[in-house]
């Protein structure tokens, strides 16, 4: 239909005018982009769907509010994704090697290749790569996990997370650049605990002298 190709603006004002159908418009342009937003803090699958849900009713309860005058609406629903993360991490509190990521790769090009047609198995092992992607990145401070999670789970161009977060653009530079150290000690960090947790296990059916090294 014609009103795809209208800007978000024009929509919100058609749906203002009665039009409310078009507001799932709004919702497929920002779906996944919401949902990767969310899933850099909240890790649960089940919980993202939910607060993903939750963002877009909220948007829609509150549309009146916005003002197109005072700033884009993609800054105003990421907006709302970020206090509903910060409700429900108020309500309730929880926390295969990766290498450092270069200034354009994406965080799931970080783990290694994981084809069906390589080995079966690492299909297991993307998914726990993915989960520890996503648990260091939870650990980082708000602003840059929200900038590193549109950089990399949605893809977005600097200039495009600087409008959507209300931030400059050097500020988004500096972030994701001090952000992609930070995550890469995050990683290490997790992975060092990991063997360490490791070493502590007696192999099943050894003597406990035998222990993993």
């Amino acid at each position: 239909m014609a009103f795809r190709d209208q800007s978000d603006e024009a929509l919100v004002h058609r749906v203002r005018s009665g039009e409310r159908e078009v507001f799932g418009v709004l919702v497929d342009r920002y779906k996944r982009g919401i949902a990767n937003f969310i899933g850099a803090t909240v890790r649960n699958p089940s919980e993202t769907a939910d607060l993903s849900q939750e963002t877009f009713l909220r948007a829609y309860a509150h549309l009146g509010t916005f003002n197109p005058q005072l700033g884009k609406f993609s800054t105003w629903i990421y907006q709302i994704a970020r206090n509903v993360v910060r409700t429900h991490l108020a309500k309730s509190l929880r926390a295969p090697q990766v290498q450092e990521l270069g200034e354009d790769q994406s965080l799931e090009s970080a783990v290694a290749d994981t084809s069906p047609q390589s080995d079966p198995a690492r299909g297991v092992l993307r998914e726990e790569a993915e989960r520890e992607l996503r648990a260091a990145l939870a650990e980082l401070p708000e602003r840059t996990r929200a900038v590193l999670a549109l950089r990399y789970f949605d893809n977005m161009e600097y200039q495009r997370i600087a409008s959507t977060l209300g931030l400059s653009l050097g500020n988004v530079k500096t972030l994701i650049h001090r952000g992609k150290i930070a995550l890469t000690k995050k990683l290490r960090e997790r992975e060092g605990r990991a063997v360490a947790a490791l070493r502590t296990v007696p192999q099943k059916g050894a003597s406990s002298a035998l222990l993993l090294v």
